[in-house]
């Protein structure tokens, strides 16, 4: 009985059905939750930092040129999800893999290296990114270890998540900052899988349509780069020369001179302001706290700049000054306080700050 020959059948993508679904909802939220809270971390002023300029290259207004290779990448790794045996015969849908995977793990340095400081928040940055990797295997050896005590002590087993839980919604928007700056990461992890993949059972020859594959997508690349460079360079020039002030402090300190403290001084650029010593105290609270985590200091100042303008813009006369300043004493207060166990000469920061030019009227109210 003669037997027919018969073609190897190509081999599928080895992932579960659930499996597709989570790794194709990955890829497709990482890159919105990424620009998104890139936008929240723009550069409020020209402080001449480079990671400045990194938040800026990574902003939407200036890498929206990179969209169009990222919708090409997501497409075709969905595509392959929902069919690898019709899909990864296809040099366009692996060409869009292998570009998608090179584009995460650009966004993952750049993300990773703007909130590099030394600082708590690196150790949860360096914990989002590790996650993939550490949480399964940490799973496995915790699942018996949680039922033999779960056996023992029931109610504490009980009370236990409860506590972890108020304190994860608690943490909730710190939580999604930190995993939205490794979600590039997971993408690539993601996407260097299926390249292996790929590049394991399909690549097997060179061929012409391959090498002009590269090469437009090479092209198509050095031109976002190149646009996205000079966008970023525009936007920096854009910004403010000079730190944005503390909305409602300043308004408080035009308050009755006698009961606020504050006096009018000259500053650098020539304007006049009221100064008094909660706005310096406050100020100083702001310069530290950008000093110990810039990251965390973006974020503050993104939501107060527009929680404080608003505020701000209700403070019409000096009485409601008044009531402003003695509000915000207990955040003077504990902005004093805190301030105390980071640095030694606080008190010297705290005098200098606006006062670096001749100023009018009498000596500070102490």
């Amino acid at each position: 009985m003669n037997e027919e020959l018969q073609e190897p059948q190509p081999p599928t993508l080895p992932l579960s059905t659930v499996q597709k679904f989570l790794y194709g909802f990955i890829v497709i939220a990482a890159p919105i939750f990424n620009f998104s809270l890139i936008e929240l971390m723009k550069p409020e002023w020209q402080d001449g930092r480079f990671t400045s300029y990194l938040y800026l290259f990574l902003l939407p207004e200036a890498s929206w040129v990179f969209f169009p290779l990222l919708l090409y990448a997501v497409l075709s790794y969905l595509l392959l999800l929902w069919d690898s045996e019709q899909f990864a015969d296809s040099i366009i849908i692996r060409l869009g893999i292998y570009g998608g995977t090179f584009l995460a793990l650009q966004y993952s340095i750049l993300s990773f290296i703007t909130t590099f400081s030394p600082s708590p928040v690196v150790l949860a940055v360096l914990l989002a990114y590790s996650a993939p990797l550490i949480l399964p295997k940490l799973y496995s050896w915790l699942r018996p270890q949680w039922d033999k005590l779960f056996e023992k002590y029931r109610l504490a087993m009980i009370i236990i998540p409860l506590i972890i839980l108020a304190l994860v919604l608690w943490g909730f928007f710190f939580v999604l900052a930190i995993f939205g700056i490794a979600s590039p990461f997971w993408s690539f992890l993601i996407a260097f899988q299926a390249s292996r993949w790929l590049w394991k059972h399909y690549e097997t020859k060179f061929s012409f349509a391959k090498g002009f594959g590269i090469f437009a997508w090479i092209s198509a690349y050095a031109f976002a780069l190149r646009f996205n460079i000079l966008k970023m360079f525009e936007l920096y020039n854009a910004l403010p020369t000079e730190p944005p002030n503390c909305y409602i402090a300043t308004a408080a300190a035009n308050g009755h001179p006698r009961f606020v403290g504050s006096r009018e001084v000259t500053l650098a650029n020539g304007k006049s302001m009221r100064v008094n010593r909660q706005l310096q105290r406050l100020k100083a609270a702001e310069i530290a706290l950008m000093g110990v985590s810039g990251t965390g200091h973006r974020m503050m100042r993104k939501i107060y700049d527009v929680v404080g303008k608003q505020l701000a813009a209700h403070i019409h006369n000096p009485f409601l000054a008044d009531v402003s300043y003695l509000l915000l004493k207990p955040f003077e207060l504990l902005a004093v306080f805190t301030m105390k166990f980071l640095l030694s000469d606080i008190e010297g920061l705290i005098a200098n700050i606006y006062i670096q030019n001749h100023s009018k009227g009498q000596p500070w109210n102490t």
